[in-house]
């Protein structure tokens, strides 16, 4: 995208909506893949003083960086006219009479069979409950939730 298609795009309501629904997402990654989003738009488009800057941990990271420097790949497609000089007609095939058939039978296993190689091993009876899922301490329970970024 030029830079003022980009700078047309970063300004519209589609754009500031898909952002914000980003930004308070409950999931962290789509939170995340937001801030990172919004930063790289913005490097690209506002003067410096004016970028988007979250300066939260997650965004200083290398693997944001990497992220954010995708923006910046200049991938130009190839013209038409190169991809229909390689089109090579399909060849049919007539997979019928190629594939022999194997009876269902040879693929059939008998389950009664292994049976008597189980015999010398214990079984146990279902507990009724878990012992581990009765914990209802509420002092436990952690309710904190990690705030949205502004």
């Amino acid at each position: 995208m030029d830079q003022k298609s980009l700078k047309d795009f970063s300004r519209s309501p589609k754009y500031n909506e898909g952002l914000s629904n980003r930004l308070s997402a409950s999931i962290d990654r789509a939170r995340f893949l937001g801030m990172v989003v919004g930063e790289a738009v913005s490097r690209k488009v506002d003067n410096e003083e004016a970028q988007l800057k979250f300066k939260v941990p997650e965004t200083e990271d290398p693997t944001a960086e990497s992220l954010r420097s995708l923006i910046d790949v200049d991938d130009q497609p190839t013209a038409i006219k190169g991809l229909y000089s390689g089109i090579v007609e399909e060849e049919k095939i007539d997979l019928s009479s190629e594939m022999p058939v194997e009876p269902v039978e040879d693929f059939l296993v008998d389950e009664h069979e292994d049976w008597d190689k189980d015999k010398d091993l214990r079984t146990y009876p279902v507990p009724e409950s878990d012992s581990e899922d009765s914990d209802d301490d509420p002092m436990l329970v952690n309710r904190e939730k990690t705030p949205n970024p502004l």
